[in-house]
């Protein structure tokens, strides 16, 4: 009798990626957390006792509201030279001692959590939040950071960012300019990596450079009034069009 193959594949948790939000709001500039051995979200449902007399006696909750966080472990990281702590680390890390003398809402970011293959398995989410634990490892091996971001707000449902190849704009900083030519525009995304164009209202950027890929800085042509569209084009294709591409020329 011929066995029968499982069509089940277990989902790693290791496929769990975590964005940070660096840009000053409304601009909006996502990086990826480096050196991540650990990461979960923890979502949890505020109740309060809801029984009745017509329960009998049994319990009946009613859901008041919910609250998350993002728990991890990171790997402390320097740059090759050992001179300077990694970028995304360094920004944790000054979130929380900013917190010894402000307020949570001061010191909060932009969070994402997603399955780093471009899967939307129900887990792909966004929202703001603040560094409320950091503690160190200790002992005499490798510097590990147990971390706890504490979301502020709402948990909104994203979609995957990594499940589409094309490149992606957030936003544009600034999001005004005059009709002259002149002017930097940063222009905030992601997967803008090989990048072979930028145009505003279909006129290509004077000049650009791909900073990473998560940000171009474009030199603006001259544009008639009105409001023109930002597109980045890669050897994927162009990034779509929605409002945190518009430029607003007067």
């Amino acid at each position: 009798m011929a066995t029968t193959p499982s069509t089940r594949v277990t989902v790693l948790a290791r496929k769990y990626r975590i964005d940070l939000d660096t840009a000053t709001f409304p601009a909006s500039s996502y990086f990826q957390l480096m050196g991540v051995e650990e990461a979960k979200l923890t979502e949890t449902l505020r109740t309060e006792d809801d029984e009745a007399y017509e329960d009998g006696g049994a319990a009946r909750d009613a859901v008041t509201g919910y609250s998350w966080q993002i728990e991890g472990k990171i790997a402390f990281s320097t740059n090759a030279a050992g001179s300077a702590v990694d970028t995304q680390h360094a920004f944790l890390r000054t979130k929380y001692k900013a917190l010894r003398s402000a307020s949570a809402q001061a010191s909060e970011f932009g969070v994402r959590f997603y399955n780093r293959d471009g899967l939307d398995d129900g887990h792909s989410s966004e929202g703001r939040a603040y560094v409320k634990e950091w503690k160190q490892s200790g002992g005499k091996g490798r510097e590990v950071i147990d971390f706890v971001l504490m979301g502020q707000g709402p948990l909104a449902d994203i979609a995957n960012p990594l499940a589409s190849a094309l490149p992606a704009i957030t936003s544009l900083s600034p999001a005004a300019a005059g009709t002259a030519a002149g002017g930097l525009i940063q222009i905030f995304g992601q997967k803008f990596t090989g990048a072979t164009a930028v145009t505003f209202g279909g006129v290509a950027a004077t000049t650009f450079v791909v900073n990473n890929d998560g940000l171009i800085t474009a030199q603006k042509p001259a544009l008639t009034a009105g409001t023109r569209d930002a597109v980045v084009t890669t050897p994927a294709g162009a990034s779509p069009n929605t409002a945190a591409d518009d430029l607003v020329i007067s």
